[in-house]
């Protein structure tokens, strides 16, 4: 017989870890396509918001999955961490240009 909870918390980590690659993976590409540097691309909100959004998913994957209490609340924490940040890079993204770093000088944005 098939436990479906399980199957769904295990789907949340995995896809989390998948959305984190395809980050990983797209911003490589986008790198090599316009000649930008490793540090610049790495620091722009075209990459962090979705990478720490994956991130998320994989934390409340993994404190759904856990048993312990105190595992629950790392989880959750590490989980309202990424949360935070994915929206703020993708807030940066927004307003300042998804190729500029956070705090650098705003980008003129195309609507």
């Amino acid at each position: 017989m098939i436990d479906w909870p399980m199957v769904g918390r295990n789907a949340l980590w995995i896809t989390g870890l998948a959305i984190a690659l395809a980050a990983a993976s797209y911003n490589d590409w986008w790198r090599s396509l316009h000649g930008e540097s490793w540090r610049h691309t790495w620091n722009t909100p075209r990459f962090l918001a979705p990478f720490n959004g994956g991130l998320a998913l994989f934390s409340v994957g993994l404190a759904l999955s856990s048993s312990r209490w105190w595992e629950i609340v790392l989880w959750a924490a590490l989980t309202l961490a990424f949360v935070v940040q994915a929206i703020v890079y993708w807030r940066a993204g927004v307003l300042m240009g998804w190729d500029s770093e956070p705090g650098g000088a705003p980008q003129e944005v195309e609507y």
